[in-house]
């Protein structure tokens, strides 16, 4: 075990130091080559890291697990948002809700808000577009708005969300769920680093499953709409799980407003445009257009959300990976839905499409620096078949040991 231990301790210090080297990288948001790069070095020193040292005979005491996974959060904090510029959207929302607006109704562009301009405008995402996060988000941004102006401040639902969910697993299911959690690069940089609000989802949706919880499915709704498809699944589970729709519900009434723009462009992850595309290709080669691609990956994530599975675990697992598959637009931290997934079944295929993730930030280069976003690209090819014959070689693997 003490050898073990000093193994995970010298890949431990590997990955402290490439997120260290990451966060002075990513000052650069012009060129986020270097960046990128970078990240997926530091996913696949990790990828090697758990698949040789994270046995029980390596990991050693929970405190040594957890200890790393707290400085790597440390270090992810100072991070700049190099692949995102969703914190500037969150706080342009959280600044027009203490001004009197609407983010449901209100968009960025309007001039009847210039008064929120400020050096960060330019850097906030959708100016034509209105809110589209569940009620619980805008409710965070206000307040974290409320509490500082700065931008950074806008992390801290992330980051404290992040470290609830690693101290849930690790005491759910012990020291290797939260080694495979808590030092898995795409955790570290997506929500200490990059502050994505999809930590208060999987937070949401882990609780749900662990207590079989009405009030967590409501609050994991009301972060991202996608989880109202597992009603189906949860309801079968336990009926009581059934008022869960009354949380969302609860917290938009502030907002109350129509909000059908909203969801017309909300729907448009599932075919509206395209980024990082897997199977949606497929579908858009039978469809006679685009829109209607999207009702057809609409209906068939519904119909795997409502096929009866053996358990709930099981059934969130299929819908969650129909979504991701299927959907047109998949951004690379839409992977850290899978996490908790990961942690607790270390399936390689997850490992390996979470680990090669990074490099569908490829785009962002000519984004940046010519303006014109590439929907896919070769790394998608990479990215997906290596998952795919990572995928086929564990089940002959399974199916042989059977």
């Amino acid at each position: 075990m003490v050898v073990g231990m000093r193994a995970l301790g010298v890949g431990g210090s590997v990955l402290g130091a490439g997120l260290l080297a990451l966060a002075g990288l990513a000052q650069d948001r012009s060129h986020p080559t270097s960046a990128i790069v970078l990240y997926l070095l530091i996913s696949l020193v990790y990828l090697i890291l758990v698949t040789y040292f994270s046995g029980p005979r390596h990991l050693g005491s929970l405190r040594f697990v957890l200890a790393f996974a707290l400085l790597f959060r440390l270090e992810a904090f100072w991070m700049a948002s190099v692949f995102t510029d969703d914190l500037y959207r969150y706080r342009w929302e959280g600044r027009l809700q203490l001004a009197g607006g609407n983010p449901y109704q209100e968009r960025p562009g309007d001039p009847r808000w210039s008064a929120l301009r400020d050096e960060t405008f330019p850097l906030v995402d959708g100016k034509d577009f209105k809110a589209v996060y569940g009620p619980l988000v805008e409710h965070l941004q206000r307040e974290m708005a409320r509490l500082s102006g700065s931008v950074w401040i806008q992390k801290l639902p992330a980051i404290l969300a992040d470290l609830a969910l690693l101290l849930l697993l690790a005491r759910w299911h012990g020291p290797r769920a939260a080694l495979l959690y808590g030092w898995c690069p795409l955790a570290v940089v997506e929500f200490a680093g990059m502050g994505h609000n999809d930590a208060l989802l999987i937070l949401a949706l882990t609780l749900a499953l662990r207590y079989r919880s009405g009030l967590a499915l409501g609050l994991a709704i009301a972060v991202k709409w996608w989880p109202a498809l597992l009603l189906p699944a949860f309801i079968r589970a336990d009926r009581r799980t059934a008022w869960a729709v009354l949380v969302p519900v609860v917290l938009f009434l502030p907002y109350g407003s129509d909000v059908r723009e909203n969801a017309d462009f909300a729907s448009g992850f599932l075919g509206g445009w395209s980024n990082n595309p897997s199977l949606f290709w497929l579908i858009e080669l039978v469809a006679p257009s685009r829109a209607a691609a999207k009702y057809i990956v609409l209906g068939l994530v519904a119909a795997v959300a409502c096929w009866p599975l053996r358990g709930l675990e099981q059934s969130v697992l299929a819908t969650t990976l129909a979504i991701l598959l299927l959907s047109a637009n998949v951004h690379p931290w839409y992977l850290t839905w899978l996490l908790p997934h990961w942690a607790v079944l270390a399936a390689p295929p997850l490992a390996v499409w979470m680990a090669l993730t990074p490099l569908q930030y490829w785009g962002l280069t000519e984004w940046r620096q010519a303006g014109r976003w590439v929907e896919r690209g070769p790394w998608n090819a990479v990215v997906y078949g290596a998952a795919a014959v990572t995928f086929i070689l564990w089940l002959e693997r399974r199916r042989r040991v059977q």
